[in-house]
């Protein structure tokens, strides 16, 4: 049986290094660009769509206080006056709240911020003092930082980068790895192409590993290229941000009264540039399972069409993923973005409580399989 030889790998890594850069180059350069600037722009009038809508709930909240005061005003002490007294009570302190992250540009002052937060929290049932609790320990750690004044919608540079790799882009992400991944093997099958490298490999596993390596290596250098896009464009649109400016992750959410809220030990700081960093490594953690499961299955399928109608559905299955219910912990294409499961926010859009453990758990027994359906895949390489 013959055994692996590591000089014959690298000259088969090389080769698939090439012929993956002569025929995909235009395309990832495109890719690149559109990805980049339609991102970055998507973001940028996010940003000023948030302000815009932020401004008007403001507005409204302000009506609505202006008219529960008049009817007080023409009310006579009873039940009903308490009740509509704490539903004032209620919406001057979501006033407060909205107030405290002002949707304008201006510069706000952390000190007067930290006070008027903690002002609030006396005003707050127990049960919703999540929020406010974490907004009161990041202008704690902003003060232990030097930062005193900061713009409160500042969406630059650095946060943008942790932005894109920890949301839904990373579908698009996805469909760049399955277009340089999903057709590794079945082309050259269909081609005829692939009897000449079986020439070159006695030990077939070599072919698998090559193109293996080769996916991975040219995925994560395109997504280190779109990061460095992402942070110079949205730099030049939106300035830089502060890199120490801090993010609430670890935050494990919980039911209150049949409303999601978020408990006030579980969650920790990250300073932004450790943020985008940690949504970066993420983000090729979760990219790289994909590349894995692609392979495969252009290995099995060894059908080019088949192989990219199958990925292609399998990624975009995320968008849907929460019909399937509990079920959907099972499909890893929920955890293309792992940032979310972090920062809890899958929470929000699945209904359910997934840790970042069950989030690996599930993307490493996808990659164990794929790489075991290729390994295998690859004995029975052949014309």
């Amino acid at each position: 049986m013959p055994k692996p030889n590591p000089h014959i790998f690298l000259i088969l890594y090389r080769n698939e290094l090439e012929k993956l850069w002569a025929w995909r180059m235009r395309a990832l350069i495109i890719a690149l660009v559109v990805i980049v600037v339609g991102g970055t722009f998507i973001a940028y009038q996010n940003y000023h769509a948030s302000q815009a809508q932020a401004e008007t709930n403001i507005a409204q909240l302000k009506s609505q206080i202006a008219q529960e005061r008049s009817q007080l005003a023409h009310m006579h002490s009873g039940k009903s006056t308490q009740i509509l007294e704490q539903q004032l009570q209620g919406t001057q302190s979501a006033l407060r709240q909205m107030e405290q992250n002002p949707p304008n540009t201006g510069i706000e002052n952390v000190r007067q911020q930290l006070a008027t937060l903690k002002s609030s929290l006396k005003n707050t049932p127990s049960s919703q003092q999540g929020n406010t609790l974490q907004q009161i320990a990041i202008a704690r750690y902003q003060l232990a930082h030097g930062i005193t004044t900061f713009h409160p919608n500042d969406h630059g540079g650095y946060r943008i980068v942790g932005q894109i790799f920890g949301g839904t882009t990373m579908l698009l992400f996805g469909l760049v790895a399955l277009g340089l991944t999903g057709d590794r093997v079945s082309s050259e099958i269909e081609s005829g192409t692939l009897g000449s490298l079986l020439l070159h490999a006695p030990w077939r596993r070599s072919i698998y590993l090559a193109k293996l390596g080769t996916a991975l290596t040219v995925t994560w250098a395109f997504m280190a290229a779109s990061a460095v896009g992402f942070f110079l464009m949205a730099s030049a649109l939106m300035g830089t941000g502060h890199p120490m400016n801090p993010h609430a992750v670890g935050v494990h959410l919980k039911m209150v009264d049949g409303e999601i809220s978020v408990p006030v030990q579980t969650f920790h700081l990250l300073p932004q540039w450790s943020y985008d960093l940690t949504a970066f490594g993420l983000a090729l953690l979760a990219i790289g399972a994909f590349v894995a499961i692609f392979l495969a299955l252009s290995m099995v399928t060894r059908s080019t069409v088949l192989s990219l109608i199958v990925g292609a559905v399998l990624i975009i299955s995320n968008i849907l993923g929460h019909t399937l219910g509990p079920l959907a912990v099972a499909n890893p294409a929920m955890f293309l973005p792992l940032m979310q499961v972090w920062t809890g926010q899958e929470a929000f859009d699945y209904q359910m409580l997934v840790s970042l453990g069950t989030a690996f758990m599930v993307l490493l027994a996808w990659t164990a399989a794929a790489l075991l359906v290729g390994l295998w895949s690859a004995r029975r390489l052949d014309v």
